[in-house]
């Protein structure tokens, strides 16, 4: 009977050491998974930071890149308008001057002497009171087969005129503006950049 209680108890010692030894491994076990996991999220977590950052970087380049460019836009906004402000007052003041009478039927009849043939002059409408001195001073030169009309779409002066082979000389304030507007332009940035309204 003892023999049997010792077996039991002998059992029972070996049933608990060997149920304790497989708990510390399931616990280990445990412990490792717990750390991989720790790790892999960790990781994870670096990972989709890094990127999030990366991201918000990149985002914040180009909202710099687009903030640069839309100042640079105004910037060149404001100078445009500025020089169109400025064109604007001096034609207005250009065409009050006698001198442009002057430039205007010099200019035609120089044309028209190169034309030597039938020609139609366009005028913008408050220059068609200079057309008797138009035609007089063209009447002295080969050429007087001539039409004067009138150009809404001239805006600030000058003339165009067509010949009978459809050829077409510009010779508006506006043709000349925009041929000589690059060097303009340069001139009043050159001007604002002395003053220092722009760097």
């Amino acid at each position: 009977m003892n023999d049997n209680a010792a077996l039991e108890k002998s059992i029972r010692e070996e049933a608990d050491k060997t149920l304790r030894s497989i708990e510390d491994k399931v616990a280990a076990e445990i412990r490792k998974l717990n750390e991989a996991h720790t790790f892999e999220i960790d990781k994870f977590k670096k990972a989709k930071e890094a990127e999030i950052k990366e991201k918000i970087e990149q985002e914040l380049s180009k909202l710099d890149s687009r903030t640069i460019l839309e100042r640079k836009k105004l910037k060149l906004g404001f100078i445009e308008g500025f020089i169109s402000r400025i064109v604007d007052e001096a034609v207005k003041v250009m065409r009050n001057d006698a001198r442009y009478k002057k430039f205007l039927i010099d200019t035609i009849a120089e044309t028209i002497g190169q034309i030597q043939e039938k020609a139609e002059i366009f005028l913008k409408p408050e220059d068609l009171v200079f057309k008797k001195d138009i035609e007089d001073e063209v009447k002295q030169g080969k050429n007087s087969d001539i039409i004067i009309k009138e150009d809404t779409t001239i805006k600030w002066g000058g003339c165009i005129i067509h010949d009978q082979h459809g050829r077409i000389f510009n010779s508006t304030i506006e043709r000349i503006y925009f041929r000589k507007s690059p060097a303009i332009r340069q001139e009043v940035m050159n001007i604002l950049k002395q003053k220092g309204f722009i760097e």
